[in-house]
């Protein structure tokens, strides 16, 4: 597969399963560009995070008109993940290639574990 057919595979992948699931930049994005592309981490969750707004908007907009958001919810979360979000891009920087992936892996195989577990007992 070609660059450009790999980088519109990606996103339609990425914007089906935001918009589905709520996931997108981290869980589907991120691994494809390490794997697929070849990027640095660091890179990678760069550019997952800028592209992870298109899915955002969109995804957010049609959830919105199904009734699917809880302002009160969003008003308590959002300037936090503001502030979060600026610390988090801020820590990438003094991080190793290694560190950030073993920490990148244990996140995702913590988060798996534990929704795969709820499932089960549901």
């Amino acid at each position: 597969m070609g660059f450009v057919a790999t980088c519109l595979a990606i996103g339609l992948v990425a914007g089906t399963l935001g918009g589905l699931l709520g996931v997108g930049g981290g869980i589907v994005m991120v691994p494809a560009f390490l794997r697929f592309l070849g990027l640095p981490a660091q890179t990678a969750i760069g550019t997952s995070m800028v592209a992870i707004i298109f899915v955002s908007v969109s995804a957010s907009i049609r959830h919105y008109q199904l009734g699917n958001v809880d302002l009160k919810i969003l008003a308590m979360v959002a300037l936090a993940t503001i502030a979060g979000g600026y610390l988090g891009a801020s820590l990438v920087g003094f991080l190793s290639e290694k560190v950030l992936r073993l920490v990148f892996a244990s996140f995702l195989l913590y988060v798996s574990v534990d929704m795969f577990g709820k499932a089960i007992r549901m």
